[in-house]
């Protein structure tokens, strides 16, 4: 082969290589970037302290509203899923980030129950009581909760700290060490109170998320 030919050649394969090196680049950029919460997905709920999760059962509180019981387990079983819509009466479109001042509602993937609270007072802890209560049918403003990300704006990234602040009431999603005995022995106590640290403190865990647009056009380009 002349040696143009073969120069050439060479730098066909150098630039080729160049491309894939850059494309690695951007691609582990597009692969570290934090993914959003988005509406419409279904998630588990991690307390950051603690490392239970958030979940629901066909058991009524004993005291205060009689309403579904909420706890937390260790455990992360199938029956902690919640799915994030919009606040009552607002629509949320299914891949849109929810960013930090949104107003959410959880419901309950098993039992179709909204995550709930009121001014019962909690049946442990005497705070006040955080049930599961209505279906798809039914939902109330005592379902909405306001995301808070603890840096003050953003969107809620997956797997960083969200705290969830009653709308109605002003308390946030709660819990801590204190656990229930029968019939739901060793299941921790989930309440609502005024104190946002660290038991108000919450981590998005495995779920099914959809992705934002960005992020589906970043996955195209790939």
């Amino acid at each position: 082969m002349p040696p143009t030919k073969r120069s050439n050649v060479a730098n066909r394969i150098t630039l080729a290589l160049f491309a894939c090196a850059c494309a690695s680049v951007v691609a582990a950029a597009r692969a570290e970037a934090p993914a959003s919460v988005t509406c419409g997905s279904a998630l588990k709920l991690k307390h950051s302290s603690t490392k239970h999760f958030l979940g629901s059962q066909q058991v009524q509180y004993a005291s205060g509203s009689g309403q579904q019981s909420v706890t937390a387990r260790p455990d992360g079983s199938e029956d902690q899923y919640w799915i994030l819509h919009g606040a009552v009466g607002e629509e949320c479109e299914r891949g849109s980030a929810v960013a930090h001042g949104q107003t959410v509602r959880l419901q309950h993937a098993n039992t179709r129950a909204w995550l709930h609270s009121h001014e019962h007072r909690s049946p442990l802890s005497g705070q006040n009581e955080v049930s599961c209560f209505g279906s798809d049918e039914s939902s109330d403003t005592g379902d909405n909760w306001i995301v808070e990300i603890p840096s003050g704006a953003g969107a809620w990234e997956r797997g960083k700290k969200v705290r969830f602040k009653h709308a109605d009431t002003g308390a946030y999603l709660h819990s801590h060490g204190i656990k229930f005995g029968r019939p739901i022995a060793g299941h921790q106590e989930v309440c609502a109170a005024h104190s946002s640290g660290s038991n108000a403190m919450w981590v998005s865990a495995e779920g099914v998320y959809f992705p934002t647009p960005e992020e589906e056009a970043a996955k195209d380009e790939l």
